[in-house]
């Protein structure tokens, strides 16, 4: 824990030594490095002593450890945080002199920090303390461009939601230590908890899957999600994706281990929330005209990928299956990994596009390859990542999850229903891939679809430096999954309580058929590229211009949109996809909004007000009217208390 600890101070010198910009670039490339180095160490099967502050300290002593759960989420942290550190001294260079830019990446080094400090943390306070940090600095990134109305609303939408969380959270926290009257909100005094009682032990439950679905924005906590990423800025939302909502996953899984094995309810609802943010984020992506909101919606779609597997590890667990339960949680954390990498790399390829044209619809872009080649080729990479295909990273934790979720399936309980998740998941992963042949095609490819202030060029290379990074990472993870299953089981042995090894799968013995498989792929794609180079060009038919369907010649009006491109899949699922149409003599214009946030929550909200305004009117009555109302106050509490002496 010394290395963490040196680690994280490193870190926020870095924060504070911003306005230099080679000094934080040193401070927090060693910071990161110094973290990351005990958790690779825990996660190849070593041991961390954990670090115990006094006894004196409220409500117990105060615990920091460093576990194979801990170590997966802090390296995720610690990559992620500084490629994204990195890319934000670029690209926010033109902003100094207008905002505080110093100030912003003096709040992205603390937000690093608070996310390690609260993965290793093993006591409630520390914890919390750590969570707050967290919430508080993403707050003043989200609403770094506070000038925009559209920001501040965003903003707080993610300060109230993310504050209802830690309330929960703080109740949660009662609950469990309650049981016994005891002060000592060690993790290891709660996990030593007396037997829950079937109430006590679902009010933790129910409590802990809202408050930490609020932070990973499954559906229906997924309102504040689309708002806040499209409102950041790209290294922002890169972080917040990629890190700051795994929080709720890390919190779920930190749950299962201290509370032991779940009810069999829990891990239905679990499953069922997985499947339904899984099919619903992808749907809504495929609505959006707008890429970072498309990117902040498959963000849903993977927590929804991720809850598969926890959902999957928690059945294993309450149907006595081990070896579902090691395989789920495993897919689960390998999962947060990969998500981090390549949702990180989409966004921040996403800010570049959205840097050098100023837009981010993508209706108005198009024909990018040529002058941005290495951010195509980087958001290339993370889209085929994200779609789940091989030989990539998120095809080996995907590959995981299905493992789980078959050998459900041929369980012989309850758990096979399970199973009926194979078929989500592969829906999922369909939609995904057609959304993202929307992104790329209509994003990249063709023709410009309108005129830019400025011609496009591709980024500088302190913006090209971290994509490239990231999307090496997604390869090689893709390339040698029998370099980092092991780990993944590992952690999942860890949340299962179950000893590393006992659960009658050999980890390099599950994870090699898939490295042959990826490497094969690999070269065999490589070879065809290399033929193609080589002979494939020969003989081809002169260039010519493409046929306009009778026009004289094609106009960029006449190229497809991504509107047009994801309509008929869209109205498959018009009851849902929140898809507006507005149509008039002159024009046809479609525009998407968030069936919850819209649709739900904004008229609740406008209820209340309405309500509010009413008793507002009622407190500017004359003496009269409160004499009446203390009246028929009276005449209730007298007639309630008759009620209560009739039937005792």
């Amino acid at each position: 824990m010394t290395l963490v600890a040196v680690g994280l101070t490193l870190i926020l010198l870095a924060g504070l030594a911003a306005s230099r910009e080679t000094l934080f670039r040193v401070l927090l490339s060693a910071g990161c490095v110094a973290g990351a180095i005990p958790a690779l160490a825990v996660l190849s099967g070593d041991t961390v002593r954990d670090v115990r502050l006094s006894p004196a300290m409220p409500f117990g002593p105060w615990v920091f450890g460093l576990d194979a759960l801990s170590a997966v989420f802090l390296l995720a942290i610690l990559s992620v945080g500084a490629a994204c550190a990195f890319y934000g001294l670029t690209y926010l260079a033109h902003e100094r002199g207008r905002r505080a830019v110093g100030a912003a990446h003096l709040l992205l080094a603390v937000l690093v920090a608070s996310l390690s400090l609260a993965v290793v943390a093993r006591a409630a306070l520390p914890f919390l303390i750590a969570w707050e940090v967290m919430a508080v600095a993403a707050y003043l990134l989200v609403v770094l461009e506070h000038e925009r109305r559209e920001v501040r609303r965003a903003g707080m939408i993610y300060v109230v939601a993310t504050h209802v969380g830690t309330l929960l959270l703080f109740a949660l926290f009662a609950i469990w230590g309650g049981a016994g009257g005891a002060t000592d909100l060690s993790f290891q005094a709660l996990a030593a908890h007396p037997p829950f009682s079937a109430i006590r032990g679902g009010m933790i439950l129910a409590v802990a899957l809202i408050a930490f679905g609020l932070k990973t924005g499954a559906v229906p906590f997924h309102f504040w999600l689309p708002e806040a990423h499209a409102a950041a800025p790209a290294h922002v939302s890169a972080l917040m994706s990629g890190v700051v909502i795994k929080m709720g996953i890390y919190g779920l899984l930190r749950t299962i281990v201290l509370f032991g094995a779940p009810a069999p309810w829990w891990g239905w609802v679990v499953l069922a929330l997985g499947a339904v943010s899984g099919v619903l984020g992808v749907v809504w992506a495929l609505a959006q005209h707008d890429i970072k909101r498309l990117l902040a919606f498959h963000s849903v779609e993977n927590v929804g990928i991720i809850m598969l597997g926890v959902g999957a590890g928690a059945l294993g667990l309450a149907y006595g299956h081990p070896l579902i339960a090691v395989l789920g949680f495993a897919g689960a954390a390998l999962h947060t990994l990969n998500h981090a990498l390549f949702k990180s790399l989409l966004f921040l390829a996403a800010g570049s596009v959205i840097h050098t044209t100023g837009t981010r619809e993508i209706d108005h872009l198009g024909g990018l390859a040529r002058p941005m080649p290495a951010t195509t080729a980087t958001f290339l990479i993370g889209s085929a990542a994200i779609v789940g295909l091989p030989p990539l990273n998120g095809f080996v934790s995907e590959w995981v999850v299905y493992q789980a979720l078959l050998r459900g399936a041929s369980a012989g309980d309850a758990l096979r229903f399970a199973g009926l998740a194979v078929v989500v998941l592969a829906f999922i992963g369909a939609l995904a891939l057609a959304c993202f042949v929307k992104v790329v095609g209509v994003l990249y490819l063709g023709t410009p679809r309108r005129a830019l202030a400025t011609a496009p060029r591709e980024s500088a290379a302190g913006m090209i430096r971290p994509l490239v990074a990231l999307a090496a990472a997604c390869v090689v993870i893709g390339l040698v999954p029998i370099a980092v299953v092991p780990p993944a089981l590992r952690v999942g042995s860890l949340v299962a309580g179950i000893p590393a090894g006992t659960a009658g799968l050999p980890a390099a013995a599950a994870a090699g058929p898939a490295t042959v498989f990826t490497v094969a792929l690999a070269l065999s794609l490589f070879v065809a590229w290399g033929l193609y180079v080589a002979f494939g060009r020969r003989g081809q038919p002169a260039q010519s211009a493409t046929w306009g369907c009778g026009y004289p010649s094609p106009t960029p009006r006449m190229a497809y949109t991504a509107s047009s491109f994801a309509a008929p899949l869209l109205d498959v699922f018009r009851s849902f996809a929140g898809v507006r149409i507005h149509r008039t003599a002159q024009a046809f214009a479609t525009h998407a909004v968030d069936p919850v946030l819209d649709e739900v929550l904004v008229p609740a909200w406008r209820g209340v007000r309405s309500g509010a305004a009413w008793l507002r009117h009622a407190q500017r009555g004359g003496l009269s009217q409160y004499l009446l109302w203390v009246g028929a106050a009276v005449v209730a509490s007298l007639l309630y208390l008759l009620a209560v002496g009739r039937n005792p």
